[in-house]
């Protein structure tokens, strides 16, 4: 698997590099990594290219892969019990049905910065994790652990029974406000945009939130990576 951009390879250069099977570099910008490269043990893996060589290696988005490209393993989902924490305080996010690789990559960068401790993905109908959830994470998928659910609500009542509160992001919940606060160990379950968080992970849903906003004709809601930040950051401030 082909991984490509900056961001994306310099986070899996610092974060996983036992993952990486080989790297490719300009051999105009050898200078501007060759430090990150020596630092990690990675000059056995280097191979330097002219830049007119990149595309031999068949990268779909070519546009994007900055004078660096990485064939690192496939990324690999965690056991639900490596996400779930004894602590204290912890925030968990499940991702109901996200489709979209710049959503679905904006919610893991999201969630990596907030502090969540992991991501919960359904099986089916979600964006897989691929070479374009690198770049559109800007690496985050590279420190974030995930874990792909066969079934949600089974997972879900995991969570709850290590006593997790679960959040579900919903224009109809309550509207959260400076006195809302949300559990120290928080589940924030968001939705697609367009059919939201289905109606059988809602109805399990400890309580449903909403985040306030004006009404305005043609324009309904948040999209669901800005919800997201909305929701953790009022986690984060709520549980200081």
């Amino acid at each position: 698997m082909l991984i490509y951009g900056i961001n994306s390879c310099t986070s899996c250069i610092l974060h996983n590099p036992e993952k990486i099977i080989e790297i490719f570099l300009n051999i105009e910008k050898k200078s501007y990594f060759s430090k990150l490269i020596e630092q990690n043990k990675l000059n056995s893996k280097t191979r330097l290219l002219k830049k007119s060589d990149f595309s031999k290696l068949g990268i779909n988005n070519d546009r994007f892969f900055n004078d660096i490209v990485i064939r690192r393993e496939k990324y690999k989902p965690f056991n639900l019990d490596d996400i779930v924490k004894k602590n204290e305080k912890s925030l968990i996010i499940v991702a109901d049905q996200i489709t979209d690789q710049n959503n679905l990559g904006n919610i893991i960068r999201t969630a990596l910065l907030m502090g969540a401790d992991g991501l919960l993905l359904t099986e089916h109908s979600s964006a897989n994790i691929n070479d374009v959830t690198s770049l559109t994470s800007s690496g985050a998928v590279e420190v974030l652990k995930y874990h792909v659910s066969k079934n949600i609500n089974r997972s879900i009542e995991v969570l709850k029974k290590s006593r997790y509160w679960t959040y579900s992001l919903d224009m109809s919940g309550q509207e959260m406000n400076k006195d809302f606060k949300f559990d120290n160990k928080s589940v924030i379950i968001v939705g697609s945009e367009g059919k939201g968080i289905r109606k059988n992970i809602l109805s399990k849903s400890d309580f449903k939130i909403s985040i306030p906003q004006i009404k305005l004709n043609g324009i309904d809601s948040y999209n669901a990576a800005n919800s997201l930040a909305i929701a953790a950051y009022h986690f984060k401030i709520s549980t200081f």
